[in-house]
C-alpha cells in the first residue's frame, strides 16, 4: 500500500506541474486544464483514502 501511495503522490505532483505549465502558455487550453484538475482531484481522493486506512491500521495495533 505504501508503494501505491508513493506512486499516487508522484502522479499528483506531476499533474500539478502540468497544470502550472499549461497556465503559462499564451493561450492556455482551459478544457485540458479542467481535465487535469479533475484527474488530480481523483488522485487526491485516493491518496486520502489510503492515508486514512494506514492511520486506522496504525491505531488498531
Amino acid at each position: 500500500m505504501y508503494n501505491r501511495l508513493k506512486s499516487l503522490r508522484s502522479q499528483h505532483n506531476t499533474l500539478d506541474s502540468l497544470i502550472r505549465r499549461e497556465h503559462l502558455h499564451p493561450y492556455p487550453d482551459s478544457q485540458h486544464i479542467r481535465s487535469l484538475k479533475k484527474f488530480k482531484l481523483r488522485l487526491r481522493d485516493e491518496i486520502s483514502m489510503i492515508e486514512h486506512r494506514l492511520n486506522a491500521s496504525q491505531f488498531a495495533h
